[in-house]
């Protein structure tokens, strides 16, 4: 499978992208990858970043089955890139229901600013269950 993940929040003068390390997880693999996040300003403080992991049913969002935090500790202020890695180990929630072998998942970005806004960007991604 060669689909690339993609999740870009572009809000402004910043810009934060979700990229997983493979989209298409193989049992007993964590999901793992990097959030980028560009051109945040003084004015301009991230709270956190939520990453979570909703189970794809008949091609719609269903439930939940994993989230992630993370608290950025003082203002993400600065010229260059900060580079957040992140990994989520997937659990029994993560297995269709079913017949399915491999499942569908979205992973969806959440960045929440201290003033109050919310932005989120999703794409999808695969757990393939055969060992």
């Amino acid at each position: 499978m060669t689909k690339k993940f993609e999740s870009s929040i572009k809000v402004q003068t910043f810009k934060i992208d979700t990229v997983v390390d493979h989209p298409y997880i193989e049992h007993g693999i964590n999901l793992s990858g990097t959030i980028y996040i560009d051109g945040v300003h003084d004015d301009e403080s991230i709270e956190n970043i939520k990453l979570e992991v909703f189970k794809l049913i008949n091609g719609e969002i269903s439930k939940i089955v994993s989230k992630h935090s993370i608290e950025l500790v003082g203002s993400s202020a600065s010229k260059d890139m900060q580079m957040i890695p992140f990994e989520i180990m997937p659990d029994e929630r993560w297995l269709p229901d079913g017949n399915n072998e491999v499942t569908n998942l979205i992973l969806r970005t959440t960045v929440l600013f201290e003033n109050g806004s919310e932005y989120n960007d999703e794409d999808e991604i695969y757990f393939d269950i055969e060992e």
